[in-house]
C-alpha cells in the first residue's frame, strides 16, 4: 500500500493498509482518529472541516454530527501506529522497515534523509553532510599556507589580500626573492644595498641621498661640510635652548601668581559663602518677628474697632483708650525698624565682587520672591519626573524587543480577548514588533481569537505583518523569508506549529508605504476544540513563538 504524506514521499506498508484504517474523507491512513456519535471514524483535520460548515453530516451514512459527542479514539490510534512500514527513503537506498509508530523516529537519523548545512544553508542526504563539511561547504574553515590563520573557504580570497606572509617580488631587483610583506619594511631600510637612503648627518641640515655604498664615499669625502653643518646646527641648539629657559622661567613665575591668586580668591569665597549663611539665618529670625508683629497689631486693630464701637455705650473709658493706642504705636515702631534692618541687610554687600546682591524692599517681599522660586522649582521637578517616567517606559520597551527574528508573545486575559471578539468588539490584536536583524526587517504578529476568513468561528487565525522600518532602504524587497508559529503547549505535551512561505508576487510582503502591510498567514492555526483540550491556555495565559527564517540575509542586513 502506497501513502502520500506531506505531499513530498510515498510511505509504503509492508502488508497493505487494511481499509478500516483509511479516513473516508482524505483517503489516506488516519491522522489522530476521532470518532463520531454515528461510529464512523475520520482524521482530526478532516472532522475539524466538518464541522466547519453549517450543518455537519457524515459523509457516510449523512447522520448529523455533533463536536460534544465526538471523541478521540485511542483504540484505532494504537492500531495505526502498530502497523509495519517501509521507511520514506526506501527508494534512495534505505532498508528499514518497523512500526509507524517509530518512523518518525527513525526518519530523525536517517542518513538518506535531507539535512540542511548550518553554514551554507545547502540541503543534502544526512549521510553527505559530513564530506560537504569537510569539502565542499564554501563557509569550511581552512589554514592559510602562508600565515597559519585559520580563515572562511570563501573569505581566502580578500584574506590573501591583506596576509602579511604572502611573497612579494622586490622592485629594486637586489637578488632577494619571495619576500613577506611584513619583512620588506626591514629589507629596505637595513639590508638591501640597492635601497636609497638619507645622509646621516641630515638632521644637521645635509639633504644627499643614495644607495648604500654611494653614502659611504659621500661620507668620507664630506668630512669638513658636515663639520660645518654640526657647528651651525649647535649654535642654533644652544640659541633655541636659551629661549626655552627664558620661556620656562617667565611661566613658572606666572604659575606662582596665578597659584597665590587662587588661594586669596578661595579664602574670599570662604568668608563670603559664612556672611551668607549669617545673613540668611537673621533675615529668617526677622522675618518670623514681622509675622508675629503683623499678628499683634491686627489684634490691636481688632480691639480698636471694638472700642470705638462700645465707646458709645459708655463702656470703655478715655484712659484706657489712650493705653491701647501707645501700645499700637509702639507696635508699629517695632515693625518699622524690623523692616529697616532687611532693607540694611539686603543693601549690605554679602561676598567680594562677583557675589549675589540680594534687593529686594521687605522681609515680606523676599518671602513671596522665595514661594515663587519654590513654586517654579516645584512645577520643573513634575516635568522631570513625566520626562523620566516616559523615558523608563522607552527602556522597557527597547529592552523587551527582540533583534534576532524571534519572539515570544505573551497574551494575557485571554478569556477576555476571546469574548470581546466573538461580540465584534475587537476582533484581533498585535504583538510589540520585533526586528530580523539588529538592523533588519520590522514585523509583528496578529491574532484573531475567534477567528478570520476560513477561520471564523472555529479556530484562532495567525498572521504575519511586516511594517515599515528605519532601514527599509538598505533591506531586499519583496520580503521572502520562512515564517514558523509555534502555539507553546505549557504541560511540554504538544505544541501547535505551522510555517508559510511569502508568496513573491503579495502585497502584504512589497516594501512598506504606510505603517504596516495587510496581515497574511494561518487562517485555521487551531481549533478552539483542541485549543481546550490541549494545555496551551494556563492562568488565563497564553504563549505564541514567532519565528523568521534568517538563512541568507546575513550578507543583506547591514
Amino acid at each position: 500500500m502506497v501513502v502520500i504524506v506531506d505531499g513530498k514521499f510515498e510511505i509504503k506498508f509492508v502488508d497493505g493498509l487494511d481499509e478500516r484504517l483509511k479516513c473516508p474523507i482524505c483517503k489516506s491512513i488516519f491522522d489522530e482518529p476521532w470518532q463520531t456519535s454515528c461510529g464512523h471514524r475520520f482524521c482530526r483535520n478532516c472532522l475539524e472541516l466538518l464541522f466547519g460548515s453549517e450543518n455537519p453530516r457524515c459523509p457516510v451514512d449523512n447522520e448529523p454530527l455533533s463536536i460534544s459527542q465526538s471523541f478521540r479514539d485511542k483504540c484505532c490510534e494504537r492500531e495505526v501506529l502498530d502497523v509495519h512500514c517501509f521507511c520514506r527513503f526506501n527508494e534512495k537506498g534505505c532498508d528499514w522497515k518497523g512500526e509507524f509508530r517509530r518512523l518518525e523516529l527513525h526518519e530523525g537519523s536517517c542518513q538518506y534523509g535531507d539535512m540542511k548545512c548550518q553554514a551554507c544553508c545547502e540541503t543534502m542526504e544526512r549521510r553527505h553532510l559530513k564530506a560537504h563539511r569537510e569539502h565542499d561547504c564554501i563557509s569550511r574553515v581552512v589554514t592559510c599556507t602562508y600565515c597559519g590563520c585559520e580563515v572562511r573557504h570563501s573569505n581566502m580570497k580578500d584574506h590573501l589580500n591583506v596576509c602579511l606572509k604572502i611573497p612579494t617580488q622586490y622592485i629594486l631587483n637586489c637578488g632577494e626573492e619571495g619576500i613577506p610583506k611584513d619583512a620588506m619594511e626591514e629589507l629596505v631600510t637595513t639590508h638591501c644595498p640597492k635601497a636609497e637612503h638619507l645622509c646621516p648627518f641630515s638632521i644637521h641640515g645635509c639633504a644627499f641621498k643614495g644607495a648604500r655604498k654611494i653614502i659611504d664615499q659621500h661620507v668620507a669625502i664630506g668630512i669638513e661640510s658636515h663639520l660645518e653643518m654640526i657647528n651651525l646646527s649647535s649654535h642654533e641648539c644652544a640659541e633655541k635652548s636659551k629661549q626655552m629657559e627664558e620661556r620656562i622661567c617667565h611661566l613658572e613665575k606666572e604659575n606662582t601668581g596665578l597659584k597665590h591668586q587662587l588661594q586669596n580668591q578661595a579664602e574670599q569665597v570662604a568668608v563670603a559663602r559664612q556672611n551668607i549663611l549669617t545673613q540668611q539665618s537673621k533675615m529668617c529670625m526677622i522675618e518670623n518677628s514681622i509675622i508675629e508683629q503683623k499678628r499683634i497689631t491686627e489684634k490691636l486693630l481688632d480691639d480698636l474697632k471694638l472700642a470705638e464701637a462700645t465707646r458709645s455705650n459708655g463702656s470703655i473709658t478715655l484712659t484706657q483708650m489712650e493705653e491701647i493706642m501707645n501700645t499700637l504705636r509702639e507696635h508699629e515702631k517695632d515693625v518699622s525698624s524690623l523692616h529697616g534692618e532687611v532693607i540694611r541687610l539686603k543693601s549690605s554687600p554679602a561676598s567680594p565682587k562677583g557675589a549675589s546682591d540680594y534687593r529686594k524692599n521687605s522681609g515680606v517681599s523676599l518671602t513671596r520672591e522665595y514661594e515663587r522660586r519654590l513654586d517654579r522649582n516645584e512645577h520643573q521637578l513634575a516635568l522631570h519626573d513625566i520626562q523620566l517616567s516616559d523615558q523608563d517606559m522607552q527602556i522597557q520597551m527597547l529592552e523587551a524587543t527582540s533583534y534576532n527574528g524571534t519572539y515570544i508573545w505573551k497574551i494575557d486575559r485571554y478569556s477576555l480577548r476571546f469574548q470581546e471578539a466573538v461580540a465584534g468588539k475587537t476582533p484581533s490584536i498585535y504583538s510589540p514588533p520585533f526586528y530580523v536583524g539588529r538592523f533588519g526587517y520590522k514585523v509583528c504578529a496578529r491574532l484573531y481569537p475567534n477567528g478570520d476568513g476560513n477561520g471564523k468561528g472555529t479556530h484562532i487565525s495567525m498572521f504575519f505583518v511586516v511594517m515599515r522600518g528605519e532601514y527599509d532602504a538598505l533591506l531586499p524587497w519583496p520580503f521572502l523569508q520562512k515564517v514558523h508559529f509555534r502555539l507553546i503547549d505549557q504541560e511540554r505535551i504538544r505544541d501547535a506549529n505551522e510555517a508559510f512561505r511569502p508568496e513573491p508576487n503579495s502585497t502584504s510582503f512589497k516594501r512598506p508605504t504606510s505603517d504596516m502591510n495587510l496581515a497574511s498567514g494561518c487562517p485555521t492555526f487551531i481549533s478552539h476544540m483542541e485549543l481546550r483540550q490541549g494545555g496551551y491556555i494556563r492562568n488565563d495565559t497564553m504563549f505564541i513563538k514567532t519565528t523568521v527564517d534568517t538563512c541568507g540575509l546575513q550578507g543583506n542586513i547591514c
